[in-house]
């Protein structure tokens, strides 16, 4: 075996280990269930006739049709909010049923990723617009690891990157929660509180502060644009630089000039006082 071998074989060791640590973070999902969806092949997925980036098992064709219909336009929407072009093919994995999903990603929700995009035929249950939203939330998230790799986006915070993708998605992943329910549960003292980061097997979940997933995601969604409000071509900043790897907190700090705990105590502030 010669040194570029030996050093390919190190290099691909490292990356699953640190993959195999990293699906520790997921949500809801144990260790044996994400590496064993990981691992699995496919092979038998085949591409899409109009959009060979949009992948279907045999019995998805009509839902790939719909996801290649809209993939394009997803893209473009995540590029443009995100700033920067994805830096690898995006390939979307649609999967004939939702016991093959929950296969794939290993866990039973509606979409998700891993190494790869996958999306269950649940998506579509409260139609087209909303599973475009869907997709588009998870193209945020596939952008981001894009970006950045599987170690460093472990690490970002749950409520950040779920922020983002629901506010790039416009409202992907919240559609159950409106902002007027947001907004009541926020007064009512019911509401998630933002770190600046995460670990890989610990960290802040919608559960830790007793709240759906749906509705930390919209509060979540509310925050980042509330920061985009206040100071659009400064997030603007704060999103490219952290994409380039910057750490999260002093990202931040350096474009509002303000500590984390400060904007949300603004933010919060903004809330009640409309009410």
């Amino acid at each position: 075996m010669n040194n570029d071998d030996s050093h390919r074989k190190v290099n691909s060791i490292i990356s699953l280990v640190v993959f195999f640590i990293a699906v520790l973070s997921v949500t809801g999902c144990s260790l044996l269930q994400q590496s064993a969806a990981a691992l699995r092949s496919t092979e038998h997925f085949i591409p899409n006739a109009k959009d060979n980036r949009v992948m279907f098992e045999p019995g998805a064709e009509v839902y790939a049709e719909k996801v290649a219909s809209f993939l394009s336009s997803a893209i473009d929407q995540v590029e443009k909010q995100q700033y920067r072009h994805f830096v690898a093919p995006v390939h979307v994995y649609v999967c004939e049923s939702r016991e093959s999903f929950k296969k794939y990603y290993g866990a039973d929700v509606r979409a998700g990723v891993l190494t790869k995009l996958f999306l269950s035929p649940r998506i579509f249950e409260f139609g087209d617009e909303i599973a475009r939203k869907y997709l588009t939330h998870e193209l945020s998230h596939l952008h981001l690891q894009q970006q950045l790799g599987i170690y460093k986006t472990v690490k970002l915070p749950m409520w950040f990157k779920e922020g983002l993708a629901t506010y790039v998605s416009n409202g992907g992943g919240a559609h159950l929660t409106s902002q007027e329910q947001a907004i009541a549960f926020i007064r009512a003292g019911k509401y998630f509180v933002p770190n600046n980061s995460d670990g890989f097997i610990f960290k802040k979940t919608p559960s830790d502060f007793g709240l759906e997933p749906h509705m930390f995601y919209r509060q979540s969604m509310m925050f980042i644009s509330y920061l985009v409000t206040i100071d659009e071509s400064g997030f603007r900043r704060f999103l490219l630089s952290v994409e380039s790897g910057e750490q999260f907190s002093t990202a931040l700090q350096a474009t509002y000039n303000k500590k984390l705990e400060d904007l949300w105590n603004e933010f919060l502030h903004e809330i009640i006082k409309t009410g």
